[in-house]
């Protein structure tokens, strides 16, 4: 039994929360909204529905980091990709050594990022930084305290920052989720960072009918042709990174093979084909998270690292300058640069080595 700690309780935080205390672990969860700590508890804990069943009892649910970190081995962020920042600096005094920080996904970069905020608190304590490449479970609440897990990914890289220890601080992760692969470094997880390159290019190219809050399936009706064409744009940009930091990526399409039953040869298809997203509908609103977090831990990203390794990356410069148009903001500047995660001295092989050893 692990004693873990679950950092945001939406969807996705219950459910691994759930999934984990049916596991037979001892976790508590944090939220930052009393109400849903409270809806929770008046529960009891989190009924699980769907290809996970039954009902979790947790250690304790609460509003307040100080009552749900301390010994805690394992810390699980389950918060969008943007907040990863401001969380961690709010988990620092909290932390201890030998602890195993996960982002939960990762997004692109995420361990550096939040390596970086605990160099500018000037915290050194012995951390070991894991990132999940995408949500390992595809989930969505379904009333207070009660969550349905609709699927569990197949094929999913774990990796770990630095790569030359601290695998066995996840193994319990790997246990839960056996069909896990073990990364070769967070390059890989960050680099294989495919929730960017579809949702930003779908939400915009949709735009108008989430505008009008008008209800469609995001996936199985706003995954059209057209849309996946500009989607495959963006993906041969972010493989063309990856190889440049040598990374072999998985592109968008072997993704939808090994993670999901699916059906077709077009990359529509076979998204239009996977049935855990059948019931998956658009946000009734263009602030949505499918940009405000994707867009500035994702396409920044690629963006940033392509100018700073002489790759170009025209697509992602587009659509961010689109974005920047459309909600009148200037995403690079809270996102994910390489300035910002601390990469700007480094060349590809110096960034190839930090992620090694955590050494620059």
């Amino acid at each position: 039994m692990a004693r873990i700690a679950i950092v945001g309780a939406g969807n996705l935080g219950q459910a691994m929360a759930g999934h984990l205390a049916l596991e037979g672990h001892d976790v508590s969860i944090f939220n930052r909204t009393a109400a849903r700590v409270e809806e929770i508890n008046g529960r009891g804990g989190i009924q699980v529905e769907g290809v996970v069943e039954g009902f979790a009892r947790l250690e304790k649910a609460s509003p307040d980091l100080a009552e749900v970190l301390p010994g805690r081995s394992l810390v699980v962020l389950t918060v969008p990709a943007s907040s990863h920042r401001a969380v961690i600096k709010g988990c620092a005094p909290l932390l201890e050594d030998g602890m195993a920080v996960v982002l939960h996904p990762g997004h692109t970069f995420g361990a550096f990022d939040a390596r970086s905020a605990l160099d500018e608190l000037g915290v050194s304590k012995d951390i070991t930084f894991g990132e999940i490449q995408t949500s390992l479970l595809t989930s969505r609440l379904t009333g207070p305290g009660r969550v349905k897990v609709s699927g569990i990914k197949n094929a999913l890289p774990m990796g770990v920052f630095p790569s030359d220890h601290g695998f066995d601080r996840l193994e319990v992760l790997f246990d839960a989720y056996p069909t896990s692969i073990r990364a070769p470094n967070v390059l890989k997880t960050g680099l294989d960072n495919l929730n960017a390159p579809v949702h930003v290019p779908v939400t915009l190219l949709n735009l108008g009918p989430i505008d009008r809050a008008q209800e469609f399936l995001y996936y199985w009706e706003g995954f059209t042709p057209a849309v996946s064409r500009l989607v495959e744009a963006v993906d041969a940009e972010r493989c063309a990174l990856a190889r440049e930091l040598g990374v072999t990526p998985i592109t968008i399409r072997e993704f939808f093979e090994t993670a999901y039953p699916t059906e077709g040869d077009e990359l529509w298809e076979k998204v239009r084909s996977n049935e855990a997203y059948r019931e998956i509908t658009a946000p009734r609103s263009v602030n949505t998270r499918l940009i405000f977090e994707d867009l500035p831990t994702g396409l920044v990203a690629f963006s940033s690292l392509g100018r700073h390794l002489g790759v170009d990356t025209p697509t992602c410069d587009a659509l961010i300058q689109v974005a920047n148009t459309i909600f009148g903001t200037d995403f690079a500047a809270e996102g994910r640069t390489v300035e910002r995660m601390g990469l700007a001295s480094l060349d590809a092989a110096g960034i190839r080595e930090y992620a090694r050893t955590g050494r620059r």
